[in-house]
Protein backbone atom coordinates (compact mmCIF):
# COMPACT_ATOMS: atom_id res chain seq x y z
CA UNK A 1 0.00 0.00 0.00
CA UNK A 2 2.53 2.74 1.07
CA UNK A 3 4.52 1.72 -2.37
CA UNK A 4 1.18 2.65 -4.20
CA UNK A 5 1.05 5.71 -2.30
CA UNK A 6 4.31 6.86 -3.47
CA UNK A 7 3.45 6.24 -7.20
CA UNK A 8 0.16 8.13 -6.85
CA UNK A 9 2.05 11.13 -4.68
CA UNK A 10 4.66 11.64 -7.39
CA UNK A 11 1.69 11.87 -10.24
CA UNK A 12 0.40 14.85 -8.00
CA UNK A 13 3.55 16.38 -7.73
CA UNK A 14 4.31 16.26 -11.55
CA UNK A 15 1.09 17.75 -12.02
CA UNK A 16 0.99 20.22 -9.50
CA UNK A 17 4.83 21.59 -11.25
CA UNK A 18 2.99 21.87 -14.89
CA UNK A 19 0.16 23.79 -12.87
CA UNK A 20 2.52 26.04 -11.32
CA UNK A 21 5.05 26.22 -14.05
CA UNK A 22 1.85 27.69 -16.36
CA UNK A 23 0.58 30.17 -14.02
CA UNK A 24 2.44 33.38 -15.12
CA UNK A 25 3.71 32.29 -19.27
CA UNK A 26 2.57 35.12 -21.00
CA UNK A 27 0.84 36.89 -18.41
CA UNK A 28 -0.12 40.67 -20.16
CA UNK A 29 -2.51 43.02 -17.77
CA UNK A 30 -3.83 46.24 -19.36
CA UNK A 31 -3.66 49.00 -16.57
CA UNK A 32 -5.76 51.92 -17.26
CA UNK A 33 -6.70 55.51 -14.92
CA UNK A 34 -5.82 59.20 -14.25
CA UNK A 35 -3.81 60.73 -12.17
CA UNK A 36 -3.93 64.45 -10.49
CA UNK A 37 -1.70 66.09 -7.88
CA UNK A 38 -1.47 69.42 -5.88
CA UNK A 39 1.20 71.43 -3.55
CA UNK A 40 1.22 71.58 0.15
CA UNK A 41 3.56 72.52 3.26
CA UNK A 42 1.66 70.45 6.18
CA UNK A 43 4.30 67.98 7.82
CA UNK A 44 1.78 65.49 6.55
CA UNK A 45 0.51 64.22 3.44
CA UNK A 46 -2.99 65.15 2.01
CA UNK A 47 -5.89 62.19 1.53
CA UNK A 48 -6.67 63.92 -1.17
CA UNK A 49 -6.72 67.62 -3.02
CA UNK A 50 -9.70 69.13 -1.33
CA UNK A 51 -8.87 72.46 -1.02
CA UNK A 52 -4.85 72.11 -2.31
CA UNK A 53 -3.69 74.06 -5.20
CA UNK A 54 -1.75 72.55 -8.36
CA UNK A 55 -0.14 75.66 -9.03
CA UNK A 56 2.73 77.27 -6.40
CA UNK A 57 4.83 79.86 -7.48
CA UNK A 58 5.32 80.00 -11.20
CA UNK A 59 5.14 76.18 -11.15
CA UNK A 60 1.93 74.41 -12.13
CA UNK A 61 1.11 70.55 -12.34
CA UNK A 62 -1.12 69.31 -14.91
CA UNK A 63 -3.09 65.19 -14.64
CA UNK A 64 -3.32 62.83 -17.52
CA UNK A 65 -4.69 59.92 -18.10
CA UNK A 66 -3.30 56.13 -18.96
CA UNK A 67 -3.48 52.89 -20.80
CA UNK A 68 -0.80 50.88 -20.65
CA UNK A 69 0.18 47.26 -21.21
CA UNK A 70 2.35 45.27 -19.31
CA UNK A 71 5.38 43.11 -20.95
CA UNK A 72 4.50 40.06 -21.19
CA UNK A 73 8.35 38.69 -21.40
CA UNK A 74 8.79 40.37 -18.31
CA UNK A 75 5.97 41.91 -16.84
CA UNK A 76 7.43 45.19 -16.76
CA UNK A 77 5.00 48.41 -16.90
CA UNK A 78 6.49 51.47 -18.31
CA UNK A 79 4.53 54.89 -17.85
CA UNK A 80 6.87 58.02 -19.43
CA UNK A 81 5.19 59.70 -22.98
CA UNK A 82 6.31 63.06 -23.55
CA UNK A 83 3.84 65.57 -22.02
CA UNK A 84 0.95 66.76 -24.52
CA UNK A 85 -2.13 68.72 -24.01
CA UNK A 86 -3.86 66.94 -22.92
CA UNK A 87 -1.41 64.90 -21.24
CA UNK A 88 -1.86 60.99 -22.58
CA UNK A 89 -0.12 57.86 -20.77
CA UNK A 90 2.35 59.74 -18.08
CA UNK A 91 1.89 60.46 -15.26
CA UNK A 92 1.15 64.18 -15.65
CA UNK A 93 3.19 67.12 -16.21
CA UNK A 94 5.25 70.27 -14.47
CA UNK A 95 5.64 73.70 -16.10
CA UNK A 96 8.11 75.90 -14.59
CA UNK A 97 7.07 79.71 -16.18
CA UNK A 98 10.17 81.31 -14.72
CA UNK A 99 12.78 81.52 -11.68
CA UNK A 100 11.30 84.05 -9.59
CA UNK A 101 10.46 81.81 -6.87
CA UNK A 102 11.63 79.51 -3.96
CA UNK A 103 10.30 76.60 -3.65
CA UNK A 104 12.56 74.87 -0.60
CA UNK A 105 9.85 74.03 1.95
CA UNK A 106 7.53 73.19 -0.57
CA UNK A 107 5.84 69.64 -1.00
CA UNK A 108 3.55 67.78 -3.71
CA UNK A 109 0.97 64.58 -3.18
CA UNK A 110 0.50 62.93 -6.75
CA UNK A 111 -2.13 60.03 -6.87
CA UNK A 112 -2.71 57.40 -9.27
CA UNK A 113 -6.13 55.97 -9.47
CA UNK A 114 -6.98 53.05 -11.17
CA UNK A 115 -10.10 52.12 -13.22
CA UNK A 116 -8.80 48.76 -14.66
CA UNK A 117 -7.96 46.32 -13.48
CA UNK A 118 -10.44 47.26 -10.97
CA UNK A 119 -10.73 46.31 -7.18
CA UNK A 120 -7.13 48.03 -6.47
CA UNK A 121 -6.23 47.56 -2.48
CA UNK A 122 -3.25 49.93 -1.66
CA UNK A 123 -1.87 53.49 -1.60
CA UNK A 124 -2.32 55.45 -4.66
CA UNK A 125 -0.58 58.15 -2.81
CA UNK A 126 3.00 59.56 -3.92
CA UNK A 127 4.81 62.35 -2.03
CA UNK A 128 7.86 64.68 -3.70
CA UNK A 129 9.87 67.44 -2.19
CA UNK A 130 10.80 70.68 -3.90
CA UNK A 131 14.26 72.47 -3.70
CA UNK A 132 15.73 75.17 -6.01
CA UNK A 133 14.74 77.83 -8.11
CA UNK A 134 15.05 81.52 -6.20
CA UNK A 135 17.09 83.39 -9.08
CA UNK A 136 15.25 86.47 -9.94
CA UNK A 137 15.44 86.24 -13.11
CA UNK A 138 13.60 84.94 -16.33
CA UNK A 139 15.30 81.40 -16.06
CA UNK A 140 15.17 79.00 -13.38
CA UNK A 141 15.52 75.74 -12.45
CA UNK A 142 13.51 73.27 -9.80
CA UNK A 143 13.80 69.79 -8.39
CA UNK A 144 11.18 67.43 -7.76
CA UNK A 145 12.50 64.47 -5.65
CA UNK A 146 9.80 62.26 -5.22
CA UNK A 147 10.37 59.06 -2.81
CA UNK A 148 10.93 56.32 -5.02
CA UNK A 149 10.14 53.06 -2.84
CA UNK A 150 7.64 51.20 -4.96
CA UNK A 151 3.83 51.36 -3.98
CA UNK A 152 2.45 47.86 -4.27
CA UNK A 153 -0.93 47.35 -5.75
CA UNK A 154 -3.23 44.47 -5.35
CA UNK A 155 -6.19 43.74 -7.69
CA UNK A 156 -9.24 41.63 -7.29
CA UNK A 157 -8.36 39.57 -10.61
CA UNK A 158 -5.10 38.52 -8.36
CA UNK A 159 -2.92 41.09 -10.42
CA UNK A 160 -0.11 42.77 -7.69
CA UNK A 161 1.45 45.75 -9.31
CA UNK A 162 4.73 47.25 -7.65
CA UNK A 163 5.10 50.71 -9.17
CA UNK A 164 7.90 53.63 -8.64
CA UNK A 165 7.61 57.35 -9.57
CA UNK A 166 10.67 58.50 -11.54
CA UNK A 167 12.40 62.34 -9.87
CA UNK A 168 11.63 65.41 -12.19
CA UNK A 169 13.93 68.24 -13.03
CA UNK A 170 12.94 71.18 -14.63
CA UNK A 171 15.47 73.98 -16.51
CA UNK A 172 13.68 76.56 -17.67
CA UNK A 173 15.70 78.65 -20.20
CA UNK A 174 12.96 79.90 -22.08
CA UNK A 175 12.38 83.37 -22.81
CA UNK A 176 9.21 85.63 -23.54
CA UNK A 177 7.01 83.57 -20.72
CA UNK A 178 6.17 80.58 -22.06
CA UNK A 179 7.77 78.34 -19.86
CA UNK A 180 9.56 74.53 -20.01
CA UNK A 181 6.92 71.49 -19.64
CA UNK A 182 8.22 67.90 -18.63
CA UNK A 183 6.34 64.86 -18.28
CA UNK A 184 6.04 62.99 -15.12
CA UNK A 185 7.11 59.41 -15.71
CA UNK A 186 6.96 56.51 -13.58
CA UNK A 187 8.10 52.28 -13.61
CA UNK A 188 7.02 49.07 -12.17
CA UNK A 189 6.63 45.34 -12.49
CA UNK A 190 3.53 42.96 -12.29
CA UNK A 191 3.05 39.94 -11.77
CA UNK A 192 -0.61 38.22 -13.61
CA UNK A 193 -2.34 35.28 -11.75
CA UNK A 194 -3.45 33.14 -15.04
CA UNK A 195 -4.78 30.19 -15.63
CA UNK A 196 -3.19 26.94 -16.71
CA UNK A 197 -2.99 26.62 -20.36
CA UNK A 198 -4.64 24.24 -22.60
CA UNK A 199 -1.47 21.71 -22.98
CA UNK A 200 -0.77 21.85 -18.97
CA UNK A 201 -4.35 20.91 -18.16
CA UNK A 202 -3.82 17.50 -20.64
CA UNK A 203 -0.78 16.83 -18.87
CA UNK A 204 -2.28 16.80 -15.93
CA UNK A 205 -5.13 14.75 -16.93
CA UNK A 206 -3.58 11.78 -18.47
CA UNK A 207 -0.90 12.00 -14.76
CA UNK A 208 -4.10 11.47 -12.93
CA UNK A 209 -6.04 8.92 -15.50
CA UNK A 210 -2.73 6.84 -14.81
CA UNK A 211 -3.73 6.88 -11.26
CA UNK A 212 -7.02 4.62 -11.58
CA UNK A 213 -5.38 1.47 -13.32
CA UNK A 214 -2.78 1.55 -9.57
CA UNK A 215 -5.83 1.35 -7.83
CA UNK A 216 -8.07 -1.33 -9.71
CA UNK A 217 -4.92 -3.29 -9.61
CA UNK A 218 -4.50 -3.29 -5.99
CA UNK A 219 -8.14 -4.26 -5.27
CA UNK A 220 -7.44 -7.91 -7.75
CA UNK A 221 -4.80 -8.40 -5.20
Amino acid sequence: MKQLWRRVRTVAIAGGAILVAGSTAGAQVTFTGNTFGCFYTSASAPTDCTGLMSTTGSLSYTGSTFNVTSNPADGLVSIGSAPGSPNVNNLGSFTLADGEHNYTGQNFALFMDFTQPGGVVGNHLYTAMLTGNLTNATSGNVFIDFVNTPHDFAFANGTTLSFAVDDVSINDQSTGGTGTTVAVTGHGFTHAATVPEPSSLALIGTGLIGIVPLFRRRRKV
